[in-house]
């Protein structure tokens, strides 16, 4: 069945169609929320929060080219800043999964773990220092590697504007990361060209 066909469905109530919805969508809301949160109770209260408006606002989705899931994260991801706005007085999710590909076990030596460790520090810091919403377009496209059109569907941005946050949000952190590692004039070298 095509989303657009599916989509309608939802709209008209059908139990099949919630079923696999349920099936599809459930465990990936479940499991963006627990890299969020720290209990699992917690995760799974901002999934059925999530879940909630999503029942409560099918009605008023319009396909419009942009898959389900993006519109679905979308309402999670409010749901979890609703979250952090209400336990911490923060407007926006703070900034956790930088760097996973680094973290331990997939590097073996202990030296290569430490440096690895400093450097997500360096940069999860640098990105953290961001403003929104420069900070949320860095994670979805970089991190959740989302394209600009969804992340202009998310984020209510035009796709040149997605652009444009996008390449003056890493020139932020490319000189916040310079400057915390002693670099002269703000200007971050490759570690490869000088060994």
């Amino acid at each position: 069945m095509d989303e657009e066909r599916f989509v309608l469905k939802l709209q008209q109530a059908d139990d099949e169609a919630w079923r696999q919805f349920v099936e599809r969508f459930v465990p990936r809301m479940l499991g963006y929320a627990l890299r969020h949160v720290k209990s699992r109770a917690t995760a799974e209260d901002v999934a059925a929060d999530a879940m909630a408006r999503i029942v409560s606002s099918i009605k008023g989705f319009t396909y419009q080219g942009i898959p389900l899931d993006v519109w679905v994260y979308k309402i999670e991801r409010n749901a979890l800043s609703d979250y952090y706005r209400r336990q911490t007085g923060y407007p926006m999710l703070p900034f956790q999964e930088f760097m996973d590909a680094h973290s331990t076990g997939l590097l073996r030596d202990p030296y290569e773990l430490a440096e690895a460790a400093d450097t997500k520090a360096v940069v999860r810091q640098a990105i953290d220092h961001l403003e929104e919403p420069k900070r949320s377009v860095v994670r979805m496209r970089l991190l959740e590697r989302r394209s600009v059109r969804e992340v202009s569907f998310l984020l209510n941005l035009s796709e040149s504007n997605v652009k444009v946050m996008l390449f003056r949000a890493l020139t932020d952190v490319k000189t916040m990361i310079a400057g915390k590692m002693g670099e002269p004039d703000g200007v971050c070298r490759d570690r490869a060209e000088t060994s």
